[in-house]
């Protein structure tokens, strides 16, 4: 089943007007994934509440503070009684009990059970939320200093809502597996003596961050791999950079922006990324014959 998280991803990266990101409790790697996922140019506007005590228990980080200043569209609000959790993507709504938390957004080993849906727009209790949302003040670097201050003199042990990312999740996704046409024989019990060591660490690695479910025919796990893999944050800036001819370095270049240093290099990383795009999504992407460079097949639409 796709965990909330995911069903969240794909639902703001689909925005072309606006954002709307509301919650309590936001922690600093969920903000970054969904920005990563938001087109840069769409005005993107968050509102929660800083409560020092919320703070150091750790449901909620300070540092979105500076994520959203260092991002020009983005508009960082705060009201103190909020508890709607309300996610807009220009006209299409979902809400629910879910925080932007790692446990609440299923990218956990033991997540909390939420519940997140799609809401009408014009619904009564919808459009008195958004109304009560107006008196939200404008975060400001004055006050998360006296935040910090007051939860530097507390000590509060952690609650469950502060549990971050599994490491396989943690920051943008990028593949692993150098071979995408063996990931269904690791995925398949029967497939997995054929494959080395190194290969099946890979291809687990990416099978969980893809979160694909069990006992899939191989047809339907390509398509679900193909879905998946295209949503995710990082591919999907890739994607968006492919819609004209994307070179080799300027794809390294990129994915150096987007995921920063590792224990492989962002040429490396590429070479992997460029092998899953024109074996899962060969039907839109195709390497061009003698400039080499990685583009939208002749005909395929813009996404």
């Amino acid at each position: 089943m796709r965990r909330d998280g995911d069903l969240l991803v794909a639902h703001v990266a689909r925005a072309k007007k606006s954002v709307l990101l509301c919650a309590p409790f936001i922690k600093l790697g969920v903000a970054k994934r969904l920005l990563s996922a938001i087109d840069p140019d769409v005005p993107i506007d968050i509102v929660t509440r800083w409560h020092a005590e919320e703070v150091a228990a750790g449901v909620s980080d300070l540092a979105v503070f500076d994520l959203a200043a260092s991002r020009s569209s983005v508009t960082l609000r705060l009201l103190d009684n909020l508890h709607a959790k309300l996610y807009a993507s220009d006209d299409l709504l979902l809400a629910g009990s879910a925080n932007l938390t790692a446990t609440a957004l299923g990218w956990c080993s033991d997540p909390n059970l939420e519940l997140l849906m799609a809401v009408p727009s014009n619904d009564e209790a919808v459009l008195r939320c958004r109304a009560g949302l107006s008196a939200a003040r404008l975060a400001t670097a004055e006050e998360r200093a006296a935040i910090q201050a007051v939860v530097d003199e507390m000590q509060r042990p952690p609650l469950p809502e502060a549990k971050t990312v599994d490491d396989a999740l943690a920051g943008p996704w990028l593949p692993k597996l150098a071979a995408p046409e063996r990931l269904f024989a690791a995925y398949v019990p029967s497939g997995r003596e054929r494959l080395t060591t190194s290969a099946i660490e890979a291809a687990d690695h990416d099978l969980q961050a893809l979160a694909i479910e069990p006992n899939l025919n191989e047809p339907t796990f390509r398509t679900q791999v193909a879905e998946r893999f295209s949503t995710m944050p990082a591919v999907s800036a890739i994607l968006r950079a492919a819609q004209s001819d994307l070179s080799d370095a300027a794809a390294a270049d990129l994915i150096q922006t987007l995921v920063g240093t590792s224990d492989m290099s962002a040429t490396a990383r590429w070479q992997i990324v460029r092998e899953w795009l024109t074996y899962f999504l060969r039907d839109k992407y195709e390497i061009a014959p003698q400039s080499f460079v990685t583009r939208l097949r002749p005909g395929a639409g813009r996404e």
